[in-house]
């Protein structure tokens, strides 16, 4: 599922999201080399693009089992699961706030909202 989501959407990731990425991740390496921000950072950006990115592949796989089933409560129990995994970094970062900052996690957040406006259909 995530393979063939990746083959249709290749020329938007490469063009839009992956310099937005590096972009951003490059800014909080330099500032976190000189001292300017704390590493735990660069870890609650990378830890909340990965749980962006698989929220992202809930969302298309709960749609698809919707149009294949017709089964409302499948679709709901996704988006309260996907509710839940977005929640899963901010609860990381209030109780691990030396290894992951909060700030880190809002900024993966904001850019995690790019993803499916660029990978729509």
């Amino acid at each position: 599922m995530f393979k063939d989501l990746l083959k249709k959407n290749k020329k938007r990731i490469l063009i839009v999201l992956l310099p937005v990425y590096v972009v951003i991740t490059i800014a909080l390496v330099v500032l976190s080399i000189y001292r300017v921000i704390s590493y735990s950072w660069i870890n609650g950006f990378i830890l909340t693009l990965i749980i962006g990115l698989i929220t992202y592949c809930f969302l298309v796989y709960s749609t698809k089992k919707l149009l294949e089933t017709q089964n409302p409560f499948l679709f709901s129990f996704f988006s309260i699961l996907r509710i839940g995994l977005y929640m899963v970094p901010f609860i990381i970062s209030v109780y691990l706030t030396e290894y992951i900052s909060y700030f880190g996690v809002i900024i993966g957040f904001l850019i995690s909202l790019l993803f499916p406006m660029i990978l729509k259909n």
